[in-house]
């Protein structure tokens, strides 16, 4: 993944992702108890946590997965996330275990990412996205 262009701000950051799927060697290496808690956590999260980097843009804000994650997931390109500014209805940041959460809505759905200073990260989000 190349770096996006004009980059406003960045975090290390873990995305929810409900459609991530672990790839045929990680499940063979992490064995029937390892896939089970996989998808038990999957089912009670809504989703698998992806670890990588969250980029807002003059016009954007991105996620893309780190390379550890790109390696363990099935189609790791699914993992990247590009939402418009203007598709970006609200920001929300809301308690987290270690670190919040930050809810990025649009009419199809949300993006949910968790990073240290999510609130200063929310509101350049929500300063980006001002007339």
């Amino acid at each position: 993944m190349t770096r996006p262009q004009n980059v406003v701000a960045r975090k290390l950051a873990n995305a929810l992702m409900k459609d991530a799927e672990i790839g045929d060697r990680t499940q063979m290496i992490l064995g029937p108890g390892g896939r089970l808690g996989t998808n038990a956590v999957k089912k009670l999260m809504g989703g698998l946590w992806v670890g990588g980097t969250a980029y807002l843009t003059d016009d954007a804000v991105e996620f893309h997965p780190n390379g550890m994650n790109r390696a363990i997931h099935k189609d790791p390109e699914s993992l990247s996330v590009v939402l418009p500014l203007r598709s970006i209805t609200s920001v929300e940041t809301r308690f987290g275990i270690a670190t919040q959460i930050i809810d990025i809505k649009t009419a199809i759905g949300t993006l949910s990412i968790r990073c240290y200073g999510a609130q200063g990260f929310a509101r350049k989000i929500e300063a980006a996205r001002a007339p």
